[in-house]
């Protein structure tokens, strides 16, 4: 009779899991932290998020929740807004967690469990200062790391499971495809938004260039009335001096009559 061996769990999925877990306690570690520090330094700004994005040159994605969003705020504005809190030694982690994100995002991460080690440990780095809480779950991360087939309490995890193994791998899609959907939702807003305003624009030069044409036409016909105006007042100029002409004329002959 053949015996049932457990299979072993799909490493590269389970490395891949582990990550996006990781950077989902990130994000929640850090997110209330960053909103308040990027707040205040935006008082005056009805949405932090919007213009850090536009400094940036790129969409929100999920706003404050994303991680990816949060790394670049933090690479972003480290001097004005979190220098002071975090320790130098801590910036040159930001830009290597972002290289992480991004290979994490393409199913690019090296075959390599001390790299993957290495970024779960900057990570905790650089939640530990924040929330304390949220750094103890990133070392409940990378214990499951290094023994794959327990998990927190020793017994079987997930990833023993191909089922469970699958179920990671579709949700890791999923929330790719939801954040891709979301991003093509965003820059259809912004287009709609950039159309409407153009339209308006549109509109208002129409309503201007029409005002400019009843304009002209208006002093079009106040032109042709100054000149008749002017053609008249020449003409009674033109009476006078010949009325003036004749009179002085009239005043030579009396006076020479009564000479003679």
């Amino acid at each position: 009779m053949p015996t049932d061996v457990p299979k072993t769990p799909d490493l590269a999925v389970s490395r891949h899991g582990r990550l996006a877990e990781a950077f989902e306690v990130l994000a929640s570690g850090l997110g209330p932290f960053i909103d308040k520090r990027m707040t205040t330094y935006f008082a005056d700004d009805l949405s932090w998020e919007t213009t850090a994005a536009n400094r940036m040159g790129r969409a929100t994605e999920h706003g404050a929740t994303d991680p990816l969003f949060q790394l670049l705020v933090l690479r972003r504005f480290w001097g004005p807004v979190f220098a002071d809190f975090f320790g130098e030694d801590l910036r040159g982690l930001v830009a290597q967690l972002i290289e992480a994100r991004n290979l994490w995002a393409h199913f690019n991460l090296p075959d390599d469990t001390t790299y993957l080690e290495r970024i779960l440990l900057s990570i905790e780095r650089l939640t530990a200062p924040v929330d304390p809480e949220h750094a103890s779950r990133l070392r409940q991360i990378r214990t499951r790391l290094k023994n794959p087939l327990t998990d927190d309490r020793g017994s079987a995890s997930p990833e023993s499971d191909p089922d469970a193994v699958d179920l990671i791998a579709l949700r890791n899609q999923l929330g790719e495809t939801e954040g891709a959907f979301q991003e093509l939702q965003d820059q259809f807003g912004e287009m709609k938004s950039q159309l409407e305003l153009a339209r308006k624009a549109s509109a208002g030069k129409q309503l201007r260039l029409s005002a400019l044409e009843r304009e002209l036409l208006e002093a079009s016909g106040q032109t042709a009335e100054l000149e008749n105006y002017l053609l008249e007042a020449r003409g009674q100029t033109h009476r006078l001096e010949w009325l003036f002409v004749v009179f002085i004329a009239g005043m030579l002959v009396v006076m020479v009559i009564l000479a003679g």
